[in-house]
This record gives structure tokens, sequence and C-alpha cells, in this order.
């Protein structure tokens, strides 16, 4: 007989949850949005002016905070190891640690090197700085969770981080299938769901909403997988 995996439907689940609660999503980007302009309002204030490159990162980032915000609140809903006040946890253990971030971006640059770049230097800038977040959410949750306290954090984010790897092809094609409803889809299903540069073109902002979308997606299959996967075994 065999034994349905504890996490089995987990992504599906948490998908769900966070399209259907948009409303806190919005809110979330609106947040995250106002303090990427705060802190861009610092920099002009100490003479240093963002390029239109730098302003797209910053608001790539703002995006891929409020996503994984989002998602700390919907693996709340849905998640069987969650306890109280996760959510709130994990925020505060990310707020805290921004250098891991800066550290995951750098091993995210070397692997995708490694790997072999795409010759599209934005695309490939882009995927890094989206992984990294994943894997800062990953490590995260598993330094807050007492259900993932048998696994060393850094160790469950590199795990999350293999399995996500491989699916490249999928997260591309979501991301495709992303862009090309986004880019010409009615609302609501047309809206991007994301707090992409205002004053960049419309084809930018949705390129920018589904790459973050593309990446969202596949990390809650890849968490639904490695949550799952036997102590100590291959992720």
């Amino acid at each position: 007989m065999t034994t349905e995996p504890a996490n089995a439907g987990l992504a599906t689940r948490l998908v769900q949850w966070m399209a259907s609660h948009r409303e806190s999503l919005d809110a979330m980007m609106a947040e995250e949005g106002s303090r990427a302009i705060h802190e861009e309002f610092l920099m002009a204030e100490g003479g240093t002016l963002p390029d239109r490159a730098a302003r797209i990162e910053r608001a790539r980032g703002a995006s891929a905070r409020a996503w994984m915000r989002h998602m700390g609140h919907g693996l709340d809903q849905v998640w069987a190891g969650a306890e109280p006040g996760l959510p709130e946890r994990i925020e505060r253990w990310t707020a805290a640690h921004p250098e891991r971030l800066e550290a995951l971006v750098l091993e995210e640059q070397a692997v995708a090197e490694r790997r072999g770049l795409s010759g599209d230097p934005q695309a490939d800038g882009r995927d890094v700085e989206l992984a990294a977040h994943c894997r800062m959410f990953a490590e995260a949750l598993a330094t807050q969770a007492d259900a993932l306290a048998h696994v060393p954090a850094p160790e469950f984010s590199r795990r999350v981080a293999r399995w996500a790897r491989a699916q490249d092809a999928r997260r591309r094609a979501v991301e495709e299938d992303a862009r090309a409803a986004w880019g010409s889809g009615p609302a609501p299903t047309g809206r991007p769901m994301t707090a992409a540069p205002g004053p960049e073109p419309d084809e930018v902002r949705v390129q920018e909403a589904a790459a973050v979308w593309a990446h969202v997606r596949i990390l809650a299959e890849a968490l639904e997988h490695t949550l799952d996967a036997p102590p100590g075994g291959p992720a």
C-alpha cells in the first residue's frame, strides 16, 4: 500500500490561496513599492541618482519581497507544519538579515555561470536575483518553522534551489504564459500580479511581472517536493 506524501497538493493549495487573496498581495505590493521609492529618495538626497536599470531592479526586489510575504501568509493557512506567528517571524528574520540575500545573489550568479548563461544579460540577472529571493524565503522558513528544526536552514535552501533549477523549462513556460495573458488579456486576468516600475512601458512591466510570478510558482512546487523529501536524502 502506497502512502501519500504528507505535503501532497501543497503547491496547488498554496497557489490557490495566494490567487484568492489578491487584495492582501496588492497591499504588500504598495508597502514594498513605497519602501523602494523612499530608498531611492534617500539615495538622491545623498547625490546618487539611480539609472533606469537600477530602478527596474529596485522595483523587482519590491515585487519579490511582497510575493515572499504573501507566500508566508499562504503557508500559514495551508501547510500543516505552520505554527502561529510563522509569517511574522519569517518577515522579521528576512528584514534582519539583508546580508544573506546579498550572499545568495553571489551564489546564484556563480551557479548560473557554471551552468551557462543565456546570452541575455538582463534576463540572466533577473533570474539570478529572483532565485536568490526564493532561496532567502526557504532559508527563513527553515530557520523559523519548528517542523524544519532538524534541517540546517542553508541546506534546506540549497535543496529547494536544486529542485527548482531542474524545472527551468517549466518555469520559462509559466513565464511565457503569464506574459501572454497579462500582455493582452482583459482585466482582471490581464492585470500583472506585481508592483512593476510605473514609468516603464507596459511591455517591460509585464515582462517583470511574469518573471516574478514564474519563480513564485516554481518555488511553491519546490517547497512541496522538498518538504516531503527524506531527511538527508537528495532533493
